[in-house]
């Protein structure tokens, strides 16, 4: 499935966040009132366009030049006002909240301290052999990164994120792997 496709589905779900509203001036919930569908009658014919459009050129290949397609657009309603705004799909923040439930393994990335993660991400790991969802990011005292991410069964666990392993500094007693396991059975 395309993230377009999966953004506007999520729209035409009603999962949008909450944000600014121009109309109230608050941070209102939005709902979705429906989409926009331009219209098939040419420009030529509009009686309230103030200049007459020009007829496109044809091409060299003989095929006239195409107008670039409308981008998706959707009629959504402040909750608060009951203003409804025209707004173009990139306006429009969704609510992505995935439940480690609906994952599987194969359409997730897998897991490596070495790896970087941003908040959403849907992650498998291969030790506990499972899915989870990256929930927040968090930076430590020490300035290393840890990632709190939400797993079906093991619950919710911090895993160390951007680790650099230093091939030059001389062998501690721990090594990463051990390290990364105590922090596992956490």
């Amino acid at each position: 499935m395309k993230v377009e496709s999966r953004k506007r589905q999520f729209i035409l779900e009603g999962k949008i966040k909450a944000c600014f509203c121009e109309g109230c001036g608050k941070i209102t919930d939005k709902v979705f009132v429906g989409e926009w569908m331009p219209s098939d009658k040419p420009k030529s014919d509009d009686f309230l366009a103030s200049e007459p459009v020009k007829k496109q050129k044809e091409s060299k290949n003989g095929v006239g030049a195409l107008p670039p397609a409308a981008e998706n657009q959707y009629w959504i309603r402040c909750s608060e006002c009951n203003q409804v705004h025209l707004l173009k799909e990139w306006q429009i923040q969704i609510d992505r909240e995935v439940s480690p439930g609906e994952l599987n393994p194969e359409a997730c990335q897998v897991y490596s301290p070495h790896g970087i993660y941003a908040k959403g991400d849907a992650l498998y790991h291969q030790a506990l052999g499972e899915v989870g969802v990256v929930r927040e990011k968090q930076a430590t005292g020490s300035g290393a990164f840890v990632i709190i991410v939400e797993f079906c069964r093991s619950g919710r666990k911090q895993l160390l994120e951007n680790v650099q392993v230093n091939a030059t500094a001389p062998k501690n007693s721990e090594s990463v792997t051990d390290i990364i396991k105590l922090k596992l059975r956490r």
